[in-house]
């Protein structure tokens, strides 16, 4: 029962990290999907390094030299608590690389030691309890189920970062204390049997271990690919990271647990129907509502992870090989999370890499099924895998021709996507620039509104309005560029000085949009995070006295938390003039940020009005503005045009250690 409570504890700890770290890490690098996935690729890592040793000491120690070995990585862990409170620096050039170095050097050690605890107990339970060593691993993946179910409804809503981190230290602390009484009774009964001297390690590598790479790279592959694909046009927070994980996990357990609850030709059928949903899906997924959008995914995922998780349960070798087969397991993936975090980037212009991984499931299924000589029917269903794969493919290329066929441009880095697309709409032609498969600007090349700022920044909005009241000479600061549109209202004595964190963005507005080359304003750029570098200009003593800074910074279709916090808001208000307007774009298909508006504003006694502008064409956006100032008076000239408020939810506030995105998520309160 203690090794079932500790291999429980152990997991439960080393996914309740997870989160915790990469919500740390958001603010310095921009707040977009990637740095979770990048998050994961150093878990991953660390758990091929953790398998490894956990592999190495056990195959060629005997059990006491194992304890004391162990047992002194364990102290090292604690030496090197509490996590996260070292100085995380902001994005490098290589910031995937950036995410890697600064989590080894906050958790690496602690997560290291966590990491081998449950492989190691359980080529320690093959020597006297052959049996029930594989059983273990079930009982660890649902420790990491509820570490990941609880932590955005039972931490997240109630301690801050800091607090998280003393916590989980605290009960780090008491884990170890336990395993050492643990290995002091297990050592006893060991010799009691007479097994201490004798390894697990039997030589050789096993006939299976590229299946068994193959399948745990592609159910990665799969996790990693649809979390992205979820996220692009939602804020990347710990609950939107941990319902695919969590679901990957229940696989996991669901497989180990009990062999029956792999069925191959019922989950051959359900993947069969999930992967002509995931083409959909890439294609059109952003028509639905965040609710549908997320089911969806998540079934797809289930799917094809209950196929990867039981073709390794029925392809998994005698205990003899416990450790060498975990260990193909964390390599498997360890490359598949490196393969989405760095290869794709550079290969991919679009989110290919979630097809294909969905795809390769189906392929791996077919191999499983030939290798498997004792399985029924395994011809029919290996031909059934194969040809559902090939008819997806088939759909799949024909309907990426359909959607690429009006597109100019495609670019793709660590923070995204980006498409430049043409369509003739309505007598007239666009030019539309896209993050993921949200619209961030729009150009009329020929007819109606040519030259004109469209879109979210057309005149008629609140942000149109004060760009064109702001006299002439005026200096404004712009955080996130988009295509440039809000360029278009410069006038020939103002000051625009704009702060993007993707370069891409930068290269792709000069170059396929004119508004920054006609602007009459005096155009500056900085690259990098915008609040990131506006603190870093303060403390080198700039201090700018903005008559209005624009929070624009999308990723996909939210704006970045750490942009909304108080201690953002602040440093915001440093940089405006005392009649200065700070404006806040807030329109999102899925988040309602008006309370965190009004919020802010009674936190820090702003005078505030809000504005919301229809669409006036079928193919048009509804627009959302906040503008808020230290002047009550300065936007008295506004509240003639000021729209209702559109919900009477109660105000909230985010601090830097503190935010919770379930707060505006709006089917949360309808």
């Amino acid at each position: 029962m203690l090794a079932i409570i500790l291999v429980f504890l152990s997991a439960f700890l080393l996914f309740q990290v997870q989160p915790i770290m990469a919500k740390m890490l958001l603010p310095s690098f921009g707040g977009g999907t990637q740095v979770w996935t990048a998050c994961l690729l150093f878990f991953q890592t660390f758990l091929l390094a953790s398998y490894g040793y956990a592999h190495l000491i056990s195959s060629r120690l005997a059990l006491k030299k194992q304890f004391v070995v162990h047992a002194g990585v364990l102290l090292a862990g604690a030496a090197a608590l509490p996590i996260g409170t070292q100085m995380l620096q902001a994005q490098s050039e290589t910031p995937a690389l950036s995410v890697l170095i600064q989590l080894a050097m906050a958790v690496g050690l602690p997560y290291f030691a966590l990491a081998a605890t449950a492989p190691l107990m359980q080529s320690w339970q093959a020597k006297v309890d052959n049996e029930h060593a594989y059983k273990l691993y079930s009982y660890s993946n649902i420790g990491s189920f509820l570490a990941l179910l609880s932590y955005p409804f039972a931490l997240e809503p109630w301690l801050g970062l800091s607090e998280q981190s003393w916590l989980w230290s605290g009960v780090f602390i008491a884990f170890a204390a336990t395993f050492y009484g643990y290995m002091a009774h297990f050592y006893k009964r060991a010799k009691q049997l007479g097994s201490t001297e004798q390894s697990a390690f039997r030589g050789g590598v096993h006939r299976h271990w590229l299946l068994w790479l193959g399948l745990s790279a592609c159910g990665v592959m799969v996790l990693t690919a649809s979390t992205n694909a979820m996220t692009q046009n939602i804020a990347p927070v710990p609950f939107l990271w941990i319902l695919p994980l969590a679901l990957y996990l229940l696989t996991f357990v669901l497989c180990f647990h009990s062999p029956r609850a792999y069925h191959r030709l019922f989950w051959l059928a359900t993947l069969a129907v999930s992967v002509f949903i995931a083409c959909f899906l890439f294609f059109i997924g952003s028509q639905f509502d965040i609710v549908s959008q997320v089911i969806l995914y998540s079934l797809v995922l289930f799917a094809a992870c209950m196929i990867c998780h039981g073709e390794l349960v029925r392809a998994k070798p005698s205990t003899q090989f416990l450790t060498q087969f975990y260990l193909v397991m964390a390599l498997g993936g360890a490359l598949g999370t490196a393969v989405i975090t760095f290869v794709a980037p550079q290969v991919f212009t679009l989110y290919y890499e979630y097809p294909l991984a969905i795809g390769a499931a189906l392929v791996l299924f077919a191999t499983g099924i030939w290798l498997d000589k004792n399985s029924p029917k395994r011809t029919l269903l290996s031909a059934s895998a194969l040809s559902c794969a090939v008819l997806a493919a088939g759909l799949f290329v024909w309907l990426d021709g359909q959607f690429k066929s009006n597109d100019i441009e495609r670019l793709r880095n660590f923070y995204g996507l980006l498409t430049v697309t043409e369509v003739n709409i309505e007598g007239r032609t666009e030019r539309r620039l896209i993050d993921g498969t949200t619209t961030h600007g729009v150009e009329v090349l020929e007819g109606a509104g040519k030259g004109e700022p469209q879109s979210y920044y057309r005149p008629e909005t609140l942000v149109g309005h004060l760009l064109q009241d702001l006299p002439n000479g005026s200096h404004v600061g712009f955080i996130g560029l988009g295509a440039g549109t809000l360029a278009a209202y410069g006038k020939s004595q103002d000051t625009y000085t704009f702060y993007e964190l993707n370069p891409n963005v930068l290269t792709t507005a000069q170059a396929q949009f004119s508004y920054l080359n006609t602007s009459q304003a005096a155009l500056e750029y900085h690259l990098g995070d915008g609040r990131v570098t506006l603190s870093a200009q303060q403390q080198q003593g700039q201090e700018h006295g903005f008559d209005a800074l624009i929070l624009d910074a999308f990723s996909g279709d939210a704006i970045p938390m750490h942009l909304l916090t108080q201690e953002a808001i602040a440093l915001y208000l440093t940089q405006l003039k005392d009649d200065g307007v700070l404006a806040v774009h807030i329109s999102n298909t899925h988040l309602d940020l008006t309370p965190l508006m009004r919020g802010l504003a009674q936190q820090f006694d702003l005078a505030i009005v809000y504005g919301e502008a229809k669409a006036q064409q079928s193919h048009g956006h509804d627009v959302r503005w906040v503008l808020l100032s230290q002047d009550h008076a300065r936007l008295s000239a506004y509240r003639r045009i000021q729209s209702p408020w559109p919900s009477a939810t109660a105000t909230f506030v985010w601090r830097d250690d503190y935010s919770n995105l379930l707060q505006a998520m709006k089917f949360m309160g309808e």
